[in-house]
């Protein structure tokens, strides 16, 4: 017999408590979080003395997100794609390509379950509720999520330089969240709510903390995305990270980009 572990995040009322079914479960995630913003960030090259503007206005940076500077050729480098100049290994010029969900800790309750059955797939990537031949879900934990411990990370790059960051905001939809590691056990459960970390993070320049997540046992809690349904228009910013500056975060320029008419 096998174990997994899920989350579900859900207005008050709505997290199920006896008789789980994992349909209820799925539905009351979506009922939780529904949006979110697409995020990706590029190092600017050193040699690159352009403005946004001339980005934009010639086409590089467009809405689909893509890396806005000439292309180079890739190979890998210690188990990721490094950029390749003259033969040598330079960083990857994105350093970021993550969903990041709204969540809403004053609204929104956690639910913790604990799912058991017959182990059918070995594939680690795939979802633990696909993993398993369900026999049972148990209601282990249901709390406020603005009671959970918290915890503060960095989203944004620390190292000096110049950067470009590129957003789309959307609707989306999402899966029970489980922790990304050992995503199943051969015992059962043993849940701790203690365990639970929100993680909160300066967002550019938010004056204020922006939850980013989750964690359990220190593991990152994924919650797979089944559905996504992108706004058409997408904003570059251009900003400096200046460790001896009196605002070590300095933005530059912001444009709002649609598509173009012929794609």
């Amino acid at each position: 017999m096998a174990h997994a572990l899920v989350f579900v995040l859900a207005p008050q009322g709505l997290l199920p408590d006896e008789d789980v079914a994992w349909t209820s479960l799925v539905a009351a995630q979506r009922q939780g979080v529904a949006s979110g913003v697409a995020l990706r960030m590029f190092r600017v090259p050193p040699h690159h003395a352009g403005t946004l503007d001339e980005l934009v206005g010639s086409g590089q940076a467009d809405a689909s997100g893509a890396d806005p500077f000439e292309p180079v050729r890739t190979e890998p480098c210690e188990g990721e794609q490094a950029e390749v100049s003259n033969g040598s290994a330079l960083p990857r010029r994105m350093i970021c390509d993550a969903v990041v969900p709204h969540i809403d800790p004053k609204s929104l309750w956690l639910g913790a379950y604990e799912l058991t059955g017959s182990e059918q797939e070995e594939d680690i990537s795939v979802h633990p509720a696909r993993r398993l031949q369900l026999e049972r879900i148990t209601c282990l934990d249901q709390f406020p999520l603005r009671d959970a411990d918290n915890e503060t990370c960095w989203f944004y790059p620390t190292e000096n330089g110049n950067y470009l960051c590129w957003e789309n905001r959307r609707r989306l939809e999402f899966s029970p969240g489980f922790p990304a590691e050992r995503s199943l056990q051969q015992e059962p459960i043993a849940y701790q709510r203690s365990d639970l970390r929100l993680l909160w993070s300066l967002m550019a320049d938010d004056q204020a903390l922006t939850c980013v997540g989750l964690t359990y046992q220190r593991r990152r809690i994924e919650w797979p995305m089944t559905g996504s349904d992108p706004e058409p228009f997408a904003t570059w910013t251009a900003f400096r990270v200046d460790s001896m500056a009196e605002d070590t975060y300095r933005e530059q320029a912001s444009i709002t980009v649609f598509p173009r008419p012929d794609n």
